[in-house]
């Protein structure tokens, strides 16, 4: 990237805050499900997951575009293999909610098992994301926090 390491840390800030609130409604979707499922509830679990799948594609397509992390590695280059661990978790998470995505598509309102199934495997990616965007926010913060008394 090309801004300031304010602007970075703003901009991972800001779009965490956007996963956040797409991971609230996909946890809103998820709290209950009901033992007959109706054809709406399925319907709005898949657009909300849709949406959080196509934010999480472009947020990650975003971050590879902009040199993934090239301020951190400018200014620690040692974090390189720290770095390249979570653009190869970019890879991972894409894969797993686009298989997720494939399979919602295809289940019945009367499939329960695979409805349960498939809101157990939501729960499980967010919880990958929000590992992985804390990692991405404690390496942006270890690269530029100044360690307290170095610097006097």
């Amino acid at each position: 990237m090309t801004t300031t390491r304010v602007n970075v840390a703003a901009w991972i800030r800001s779009e965490h805050e956007k996963v956040d609130r797409l991971t609230v409604r996909l946890h809103e979707a998820i709290a209950f499900v009901p033992r007959v499922v109706p054809r709406t509830w399925l319907a709005e679990l898949r657009e909300r997951f849709e949406h959080f799948r196509a934010h999480m594609h472009q947020h990650m397509a975003l971050e590879e575009h902009n040199e993934y992390m090239a301020d951190v590695l400018e200014r620690l280059p040692t974090l390189a293999n720290k770095v390249e661990r979570l653009r190869r978790e970019h890879r991972s998470l894409a894969r797993l909610l686009d298989d997720l995505h494939r399979t919602l598509a295809e289940i019945d309102p009367q499939d329960q098992l695979l409805v349960v199934d498939c809101c157990h495997r939501i729960d499980t990616i967010l919880g990958y994301v929000a590992h992985h965007e804390d990692d991405e926010n404690d390496l942006v913060e270890f690269a530029f926090t100044d360690d307290i008394g170095t610097k006097d």
